[in-house]
């Protein structure tokens, strides 16, 4: 089974002991029973060795890092901020304390920006891999939450951050033919947030959904379509240029433009609102929410054709 057809299976087996505070299928859950003065927000994730990273090309600084950036751009992305982390390691006999030690100084790293304390966790051995678990909570204004579901027929659809080059840097590493100082190789090890722009923007319009990128622009955005019963139209058009630095509008650039897609790990934050932003570089108008009609999402050609893909993103399971 698919990890989203899993997802909706556990999401209806586990609705009759859940309250409306919890938003399973989301990027985070949204509490609201907690606090009378603010929702918490909890988020959590795991990375597997030789599935979301390789000891080959990765140092454990940088699996540390992007452990705690995979987790940040959860909170985040709903415009919350993030407070207290949990970290649970399943450690082999290959990997020794210094490993560890160096994944942590990783994690704290990408951590300071954002005051965020390490509150907890566990570690235990494993027999041949490591494996990363990492829970992170936040807090948020009550009900100021942005979440995945409330996509307006005729909003707009941006994205910001830089899309496509974590793929790009993936399949330099693979290949073997790579530098550690390429952009794109940087991007994917180290992924960049944009947290203060974010929060101007937040702050300045207003935003009806939002979701960041993991698995893949287009399959990312389609949650926010299915979610919000809508249909959302991509386009080829886009300035993508300012959001992928090896993609060029005079150049054939099919291959970038099949990794900004659909090749995930960006951590970029797709939104949607009734507002017109300004673009500049690392924020571009990328589509346009329709009402529902047969699919959640279309990608449409400069000509205006919809263009079909083998896969919109990462399937994790």
């Amino acid at each position: 089974m698919q990890e989203f057809k899993l997802i909706e299976k556990i999401k209806e087996l586990t609705k009759s002991n859940n309250t409306s505070n919890l938003n399973i299928g989301d990027d985070c859950a949204v509490i609201k029973n907690i606090s009378t003065e603010k929702d918490v927000l909890v988020t959590t994730d795991i990375l597997v060795e030789n599935i979301h990273f390789s000891l080959n090309y990765y140092s454990f600084y940088d699996i540390g890092y992007k452990s705690a950036q995979a987790n940040i751009s959860d909170i985040i992305c709903k415009g919350a901020n993030p407070k207290n982390a949990f970290i649970s390691l399943s450690i082999p006999k290959k990997i020794n304390d210094e490993n560890i030690l160096e994944w942590y100084r990783g994690f704290i790293e990408a951590c300071k920006p954002y005051n965020i304390e390490i509150s907890g966790g566990d570690t235990t051995s494993s027999n041949d891999f490591f494996f990363i678990s990492v829970t992170l909570i936040g807090t948020i204004e009550k009900n100021k939450s942005i979440l995945r579901s409330n996509a307006q027929i005729n909003d707009n659809v941006y994205v910001l951050g830089f899309v496509g080059e974590s793929d790009l840097g993936l399949k330099k590493l693979l290949s073997g033919n790579y530098d550690y100082n390429d952009d794109s190789v940087k991007t994917h090890l180290r992924p960049k947030l944009f947290y203060d722009k974010w929060h101007d923007i937040i702050n300045k319009y207003k935003i009806n959904s939002s979701i960041d990128i993991s698995d893949g622009l287009l399959q990312d955005t389609s949650h926010i379509a299915e979610e919000s019963n809508k249909t959302i139209e991509i386009y080829e058009s886009s300035n993508w240029n300012l959001v992928n630095r090896f993609f060029n509008n005079k150049n054939n650039n099919k291959e970038i433009l099949k990794s900004i897609l659909t090749g995930g790990e960006d951590y970029a934050v797709i939104f949607t609102t009734s507002d017109d932003i300004p673009e500049e570089n690392n924020l571009i108008k990328i589509g346009k929410v329709k009402e529902y009609s047969n699919v959640h999402i279309r990608f449409m050609d400069s000509n205006n054709n919809e263009i079909h893909f083998d896969s919109l993103g990462f399937v994790h399971c």
